[in-house]
């Protein structure tokens, strides 16, 4: 079958001919147009995706939605699965199980909770999906590895060395982003410790088939932003100034690196490349007390601390970054999984959040969580979330102020530049077990955050932290998709899974929240916006 469309064309059983070795460069934490708008000072990257002699095929995606939060855990488990975080499991780096009464946290030294997390669910990986099929993979990367062939978990094994240094360049114990990542690709080409047969090199040796996906994880550009050179903060950089200057000196180099190992191992000349970031950065403009929220509610409801558990507490606060989410129990049945009672658990609660006047200030957006059909209180639930209508809501009004101030979804939307992917976000983040029942918003650059040392951070609701780019290029783009490609439309970090499975000549299954972004260009759908997803 060959579909042919303006200016470019795709035989669907090319891919599947020429057996393309599809290359992801997470390049972790980068914020949108960081690469393309300073190609001149970034050589290599401009020759992996355009060619030496400016000739190569390339697509490219300015306008990227990364999944909500804006947060590595739930965004690399939605990137590398295809589904929001309502259907992987992971819906936060953090967050209160009202089954079992547990906090869950995803960090972890392996970083292997979210597999387990993934299994529990019969969540399938783009490695699993990939295996079926018949081919290969290899990742370095610490996340996601469920499926893969050769998984080697590359930051796990010189953390250590790479706090190290950072603490003899910094004067503090936060690991060396150039160190992880120049590791992390040493790992990719010959493996490390007894990993070789893992690694690129190692494969090619022992005989077996080159991987047709193969990630490489590159964190350092998180690391980099979150804490950057101490003269950076002195002059006041932007976050712009601080990834640019950090891809320029440490990533593009490691690009010749890359490239060179798989002219090495003989596929080069099939490669495709893709670059791709799970969330942007934003530089903080205002520490808020990571104990501000517990403090509003101290007195009125029972924390957990001081011999009382989760269970036996009357709300759990999680630890928040550009939101906090607060989880209350209905406390005239003392049962976690039955909806708090809007009018004597939920509204002393919002009261006491509007006394704080700091809270106030740098609140953008309030929102209480619906139980449609679980409970009745004199309003109608036909929705996830209210949007709460703190500047119409006057305490002294009572009950019936409260319920009024209680407005649609819609209302949300209002306040933010990116509008109906905040509703959308919020939507499809949570199960019904792990909801939370009121979320503070913050301000742009406002941040609940104790460590004063960090200038950027990221979790946020705005486009700094939830609009990035993607790029796909490289020799071997020719024979699947040729030509030079700007797709306008919205696309989403879950669109990845679809879009390799394409390239590879791989059905893609039903059900996937993520849809192949390839399929604009083939439909000749290159213009203006499309409708959010």
């Amino acid at each position: 079958m060959m579909i042919v469309f303006p200016g470019s064309l795709w035989n669907a059983e090319a891919a599947e001919e020429r057996s393309p070795r599809i290359v992801i460069i997470e390049l972790h934490g980068m914020k949108e147009g960081i690469i393309n708008e300073k190609f001149e000072n970034l050589p290599h990257f401009r020759e992996m995706l355009m060619g030496g002699n400016d000739d190569q095929s390339y697509i490219y995606f300015p306008r990227v939605f990364v999944t909500m939060p804006a947060a590595s855990v739930p965004g690399i488990s939605s990137m590398y699965t295809g589904f929001y975080p309502k259907h992987t499991g992971i819906v936060s780096t953090i967050w209160f199980d009202r089954k079992s009464h547990e906090v869950r946290t995803m960090i972890s030294y392996g970083q292997q909770r979210i597999n387990t997390i993934l299994k529990e669910k019969g969540v399938t990986t783009l490695f699993d999906l990939v295996g079926a099929a018949g081919k290969r993979s290899m990742t370095a990367m610490l996340m996601v590895t469920n499926g893969v062939d050769w998984p080697i978990r590359s930051g796990a094994f010189f953390w250590g060395n790479a706090s190290v240094l950072g603490l003899i360049e910094k004067g503090f114990w936060i690991p060396s982003s150039r160190y992880i990542d120049e590791r992390t690709v040493m790992a990719f080409e010959d493996g490390h410790l007894f990993n070789f047969c893992k690694s690129l090199r190692g494969i090619a040796k022992y005989g077996w088939e080159i991987p047709h996906v193969m990630v490489i994880q590159l964190l350092g550009t998180d690391l980099y932003s979150h804490y950057p050179p101490s003269e950076l903060i002195c002059a006041h950089a932007t976050m712009n100034g601080i990834q640019r200057q950090y891809a320029e000196a440490v990533l593009d180099p490691l690009m010749v690196h890359i490239m060179e190992t798989l002219k090495d191992v003989g596929c080069y000349e099939d490669t495709v490349f893709i670059l791709v970031s799970e969330h942007g950065f934003t530089k903080i403009e205002s520490f808020l007390s990571n104990n501000l929220v517990d403090d509003s509610l101290q007195g009125a409801f029972r924390l957990p601390g001081g011999g009382i558990g989760c269970g036996d507490a009357d709300a759990v606060i999680m630890p928040g970054a550009s939101t906090k989410e607060i989880y209350l129990k209905n406390r005239e049945t003392g049962i976690w999984l039955d909806p708090p009672r809007l009018l004597r658990d939920v509204k002393p609660a919002v009261d006491l959040l509007l006394q704080n006047d700091e809270i106030s200030e740098h609140m953008n957006a309030l929102v209480i969580r619906q139980y449609p059909g679980e409970r009745n209180e004199g309003v109608v639930e036909d929705d996830c979330w209210w949007c709460f209508d703190c500047d119409g809501y006057d305490s002294d009004t009572g009950d019936d102020g409260f319920l009024k101030a209680l407005k649609p979804m819609a209302k949300l939307s209002c306040r933010f530049e990116l509008k109906d992917y905040v509703v959308d976000g919020l939507r499809n983040q949570y199960t019904r077990t792990t909801a939370p029942d009121i979320k503070i918003i913050n301000k742009r650059g406002s941040y609940f955050e104790n460590d004063r040392r960090k200038y950027g951070h990221h979790g946020s609701y705005y486009r700094s932290d939830s609009v990035v780019s993607f790029w796909v290029g490289g020799p071997g783009l020719k024979g699947v998709f040729p030509g030079r490609h700007i797709v306008r439309q919205n696309v989403s970090t879950r669109d990845l899974v679809p879009l390799v499975l394409f390239m590879l000549g791989i059905p893609v299954p039903d059900g996937l929240d993520g849809i192949n972004p390839l399929q604009y260009l083939i439909e000749g759908r290159t213009d203006g916006p499309m409708p959010h997803r």
